[in-house]
């Protein structure tokens, strides 16, 4: 029991963290309010996702651009797509969420750290990964506004844009400055464990936060989550990742990607990062189910998938 306790404890606080939030949502409406601690909240954790990753070693990748690319078009085309028409069949809050969670971008430490555990090369990982962070304050409220009709406030987007900017690519960036001075970088990569960990519980913090947005959204309407429909939208989501990761993972084949790098891409083109769809989430109200959905089960898939394909990498050749 307490291995399993161990092995799964970030999936089972993060249960226990989404039903807190939402049956105790009267109780901390004050947090609802408070966009200034939210944000501040992001931009703390991106900080510390991104301050242990070695960005900087990725010259080999950037002169083979392919497979990058061909994951960052999955992260960011391909899902929003694929999503699109099951957001007007499921409708409502949780539609909205699937419409935030396919335009999210691929996890910070995740993609790399599943993509090495496979025997993948995980410098294109991190490069997707670089990118569609990137490019998110953009990519994200464009896919938001065109799958909307055009019927959000332009106002809104347009605050999701800059914050995006301020408390997510900023940050990013900030925390490789500071890697910049050696003693810094040491530190960080040195200590990548902690840092991960206080990473975790400011997403943890997130998802009790959005809970409570979602529990008083809802309390006035007198409506109830239902499970089956929590059920079909895991479904969805859990589909729509399983297709990106294996259609990546073919396609890289198909166009003569060696086997380090479809691995890498299957991973990193199929993966979301579930601070920036949280929060995005609750800054545009609306549920935050689908994004958790897709994170926990990328996280229980993905896992068998790397273990398996680990066990199978090829045996390196030596003379005699």
């Amino acid at each position: 029991m307490f291995l399993i306790l161990k092995k799964n404890w970030f999936l089972i606080t993060l249960l226990l963290a989404l039903m807190g939030g939402y049956a105790g949502s009267r109780r901390f409406s004050f947090l609802a309010d408070a966009s200034w601690l939210n944000w501040s909240i992001v931009a703390i954790t991106m900080f510390l996702m991104a301050w242990p990753l070695e960005f900087g070693n990725l010259q080999r990748t950037m002169s083979r651009p392919l497979a990058p690319i061909l994951g960052c078009l999955l992260n960011i085309v391909a899902i929003p797509i694929l999503v699109w028409p099951l957001v007007g069949w499921v409708g409502g809050d949780f539609g909205g969420g699937m419409m935030v969670a396919a335009a999210t971008p691929c996890t910070l430490a995740s993609a790399a750290v599943w993509t090495r555990r496979a025997g993948g090369d995980d410098s294109v990982a991190l490069m997707v990964t670089i990118l569609t962070n990137a490019t998110c304050f953009i990519v994200m409220p464009s896919w938001i506004y065109v799958q909307t009709g055009k019927t959000l406030e332009p106002s809104l987007l347009i605050g999701t844009t800059y914050r995006l900017f301020l408390f997510v690519v900023l940050p990013i960036a900030i925390s490789q400055m500071v890697r910049l001075n050696g003693s810094a970088a040491n530190w960080a990569t040195q200590q990548k464990r902690l840092l991960s960990t206080l990473a975790l519980i400011g997403v943890l913090t997130m998802v009790f936060i959005g809970a409570v947005n979602m529990g008083m959204r809802m309390e006035p309407q007198e409506q109830a989550i239902q499970p089956i429909s929590i059920g079909i939208v895991g479904l969805l989501m859990g589909s729509v990742h399983v297709v990106v990761l294996g259609s990546g993972m073919g396609i890289a084949k198909i166009i003569g990607a060696p086997r380090e790098q479809w691995i890498a891409v299957g991973f990193s083109g199929s993966q979301k990062t579930l601070m920036i769809g949280l929060t995005v989430s609750v800054s545009l109200g609306v549920s935050i189910i689908p994004i958790v959905l897709y994170h926990a089960i990328q996280l229980i898939i993905d896992t068998l998938i790397a273990d398996r394909l680990g066990a199978h990498r090829p045996k390196p050749t030596g003379p005699g």
